[in-house]
């Protein structure tokens, strides 16, 4: 089944946007077995909308277009929706009523552009936003199916799940002769897209039922396994295998699948251990609390990150002494032992975890250039720091250390 997606606006143009929609779209179809064919950006130009609007639909059975369904005047996507389809626009009273009584209970005057929001193509379904003022529509264009949907991130995934994937679902379902496909992403961490190609291609080999793919997603390097057959049940089962044989491969490095994120990925561990963890952070400045509480709940076993930038906080959060850092200097295996003992001890954590290095531009030694990062983690079964040199800018060196340290602490977790 074709399946396409139009996105509509000059800001996705300009880069004063960035594209989110797509690509959670995308994620949540490829879970359903299905691939977006092709995808656009159409600026706010009627008639690049009309024309995008109907070669789309002259191609696919399926087109999502975000976008464009405001009350302002650059909102031009349901007038270019009839005029694609040769209908003209009517005014879709229940809507316009749910508008008006949703601006009186916010005690806010309704001018009358929002009622642009209210009017679409004649014959179209419309479907009510349950967290905005636009509505979706549907239309058909020819022999296609086209969801109109506004491009607000809240709005747009809400009304996707909700509506649009349920129905697209049933399409696949009446579709002839029909491809049955079943999905699983594999998410590693510690392993460079290269390497986990080279890893995996014996493996593709060996499942050609199985397409791999890969996506990098940095720090994360991520396996896309899209089995193909003509049962569903034949199609799980070579995705099964593909799987385990991928898992057993992977090992360590493999740290979730699917809607797995890596923070909460090692808060579960921490929780299945009835552990804490107190962290204390320099270069990456808080990066490490920011994966570990994406988790709700994380409270249970998070106690809480010292951001210890200067030397003196080094020494009065992290316990760090101020001989050591004269010796051995804030950026050193030492200072990163200390700082992951220390934080430890002031928070009564079973774990304590740290992060130092240079982050640059500035900064670094002949021994400890720009891109040296130290990290430490103590706990029951004693301490361990490590040293690692991470290439690129300021940014890629913070978040790969922050990923680097959490992984130290993930792996002693499940014993490697």
């Amino acid at each position: 089944m074709r399946i396409e997606v139009i996105c509509t606006g000059d800001e996705l143009l300009n880069g004063l946007t960035t594209d989110t929609n797509s690509p959670y779209f995308m994620g949540r179809l490829f879970a359903l077995g299905e691939r977006v064919a092709q995808a656009q950006t159409v600026g706010d130009v009627r008639d690049e909308i009309v024309r995008a609007l109907k070669s789309a639909s002259a191609r696919a059975l399926a087109v999502l277009v975000s976008g464009g369904l405001g009350p302002t005047a650059d909102d031009l996507t349901a007038e270019c929706a009839a005029a694609a389809a040769g209908v003209p626009l009517v005014e879709h009273q229940p809507t316009l009523e749910l508008i008006r009584d949703r601006f009186a209970k916010r005690g806010l005057k309704f001018t009358e552009n929002n009622a642009r929001q209210a009017r679409v193509p004649q014959g179209a379904e419309v479907v009510r936003n349950p967290v905005g003022t636009a509505p979706m529509f549907i239309q058909k264009i020819g022999g296609c199916t086209v969801y109109f949907v506004p491009g607000v991130p809240r709005e747009y995934r809400a009304l996707v799940d909700e509506q649009v994937l349920p129905r697209i679902a049933r399409l696949l379902e009446q579709e002839p002769n029909r491809v049955f496909r079943a999905s699983r992403l594999l998410k590693t961490v510690g392993l460079p897209e290269s390497h986990l190609d080279a890893m995996v291609a014996p493996l593709a080999k060996m499942h050609p039922q199985v397409a791999f793919g890969f996506r990098t997603h940095a720090p994360e390097n991520h396996l896309r396994l899209l089995a193909e057959a003509k049962s569903q049940a034949d199609a799980d089962r070579a995705l099964l295998e593909a799987e385990r044989a991928c898992e057993t491969l992977l090992g360590a490095y493999l740290f979730g699948k699917d809607h797995d994120c890596f923070g909460a990925v090692v808060g579960s561990l921490l929780r299945r251990e009835q552990a804490t963890l107190a962290v204390a952070e320099s270069l990456t400045g808080g990066k490490i609390a920011e994966l570990i509480t994406e988790e709700p709940g994380s409270s249970e076993y998070f106690l809480g990150s010292a951001v210890a930038y200067h030397e003196s906080l080094k020494q009065r959060w992290a316990g760090v002494a101020a001989e050591l850092l004269a010796d051995f200097g804030a950026v050193s295996k030492e200072a990163a032992l200390s700082m992951a003992e220390g934080v430890r001890a002031q928070a009564a954590a079973r774990y304590g975890l740290s992060v130092t290095g240079f982050a640059g531009p500035g900064g670094g030694t002949a021994a400890d250039p720009v891109g040296t990062v130290y990290y430490a983690l103590t706990g029951p079964t004693g301490s361990e720091a490590q040293r690692v040199f991470f290439p690129g800018d300021r940014e890629r060196v913070r978040s790969f250390a922050a990923y680097q340290a959490l992984d130290f602490l993930r792996r002693r977790l499940i014993g490697v």
